[in-house]
């Protein structure tokens, strides 16, 4: 159980860690590529205007200087008169691409890599005369935001596998100190239980003789002698199957047979009315005496809980057989049914045991039953009432 909560924390930790870096990473990623993107279209429009004023300037319409700076040779301009197309220059140092487009910037994909051209108008006497258009390959900003990616992805999966193990180093110091109150709960339970079946046996003899002289003082007696042996036992018990203690056979059993005596057991000690329904024989996998358990701990509760009538159901479900005890009593909330199997908890807060026992039953119960391999679980009973399962898989 710990060991399951503390992955749990560690996962969490993980998972806000990793989202946090996501998020981190691509406003990272964006605002590179934001930036790298402007910085390339204002590269772009500089030198077109710088071109642009040479030839507002003279007014004479003139093809591009050569540049010698190596920053630059990247770059590539050219001029065309208007209306736009009249290329002005050498035909043969034409660039296919590189034409005036109808938007001041348009992206092309050239030869597989992204291309930028912008397009300046040079104006002269309030009209325009030619266009100057400016483009350069974007491969270096796209390969620059491809590096910086990796390097975001690679530094946060090692990211990710530091918090993990940190994370789960923090986990285990957190959930140590709950840990060892739990194993001191449950040590403490069972060893209390186990030391105070001794005395209340003395207690009961004791007070069975004495009961002779007054027999209603000794009756009332030895039934809170019986309800607190009954206690320890099941707590015992309880703290046992939550240790691992309780190892319950796996062997072929009649539930027919079980759920028969169960009943007859629970008649004569509870006088509960039970009716029975379910084929003669129906051979199951599991322990015999956890079932019987099981099963008394759901029929005491038809007793208490259920106005002491129910009907006890066995019946083979697909590759289990399945046992229902159905009552109509009171029943029980939606939150208190998913309370149902928790120890100590009573659907009657007073804790009187006039109206409840301690709160063990259905918690006890179900223990043994997943101890042999099954499962258990309530459900509201169709016009009222309560209805206990166990599946145990069919032989």
């Amino acid at each position: 159980m710990f060991r399951s909560l503390r992955s749990r924390l560690t996962f969490s930790h993980a998972l806000v860690f990793a989202m946090i870096l996501l998020a981190l990473g691509w406003v990272l990623q964006l605002v590179l590529d934001r930036n790298l993107d402007g910085s390339a279209t204002n590269e772009l429009l500089t030198a077109a205007r710088g071109q642009a004023s040479r030839i507002e300037r003279s007014a004479e319409i003139q093809p591009p200087f050569d540049s010698d700076v190596p920053s630059a040779a990247s770059l590539q301009m050219a001029v065309f008169a208007e209306p736009g197309d009249v290329y002005v220059g050498e035909p043969s140092e034409a660039l296919a691409w590189l034409k005036h487009y109808p938007a001041e910037t348009t992206d092309l994909t050239v030869s597989g890599e992204r291309v930028r051209v912008v397009a300046v108008p040079a104006v002269v006497d309030g009209r325009t005369v030619a266009w100057v258009v400016a483009g350069r390959s974007l491969a270096a900003e796209d390969a620059l935001v491809h590096r910086v990616r990796s390097l975001l992805l690679v530094g946060s999966a090692l990211a990710i596998l530091v918090s993990l193990a940190a994370g789960w180093w923090l986990a285990g110091r957190a959930v140590r100190p709950v840990e060892r109150a739990y194993e001191a709960q449950a040590g403490f339970a069972a060893d209390a239980s186990h030391e105070l079946r001794t005395p209340l046996t003395f207690i009961r003899s004791g007070v069975e003789v004495l009961a002779e002289r007054d027999p209603d003082l000794g009756r009332d007696v030895l039934s809170e002698v019986d309800y607190l042996t009954g206690l320890t036992q099941r707590l015992l018990l309880l703290a046992r199957a939550e240790r691992g203690g309780v190892t319950l056979e796996r062997v072929p059993v009649d539930v027919a047979e079980i759920c028969r005596s169960a009943a007859r057991r629970s008649e004569g000690a509870h006088a509960t009315s039970l009716s029975l329904v379910g084929p003669d024989s129906l051979v199951a996998t599991g322990d015999r005496v956890g079932t019987e358990a099981a099963l008394d701990a759901v029929l005491e509760n038809v007793k208490i809980h259920g106005g002491g009538a129910a009907e006890l159901r066995w019946t083979p479900n697909g590759t289990e057989a399945v046992l229902s005890v159905a009552d109509h009593g009171p029943g029980l909330d939606p939150e208190a049914a998913d309370r149902a199997f928790e120890r100590f908890f009573r659907a009657d807060p007073s804790r009187t045991r006039d109206t409840g026992g301690a709160g063990l039953g259905l918690a006890l119960a179900r223990a043994m039953v997943e101890a042999e391999g099954g499962r258990m679980w309530v459900e509201p009973t169709p016009g009222g009432g309560l209805t206990a399962f166990v599946a145990l898989p069919l032989a």
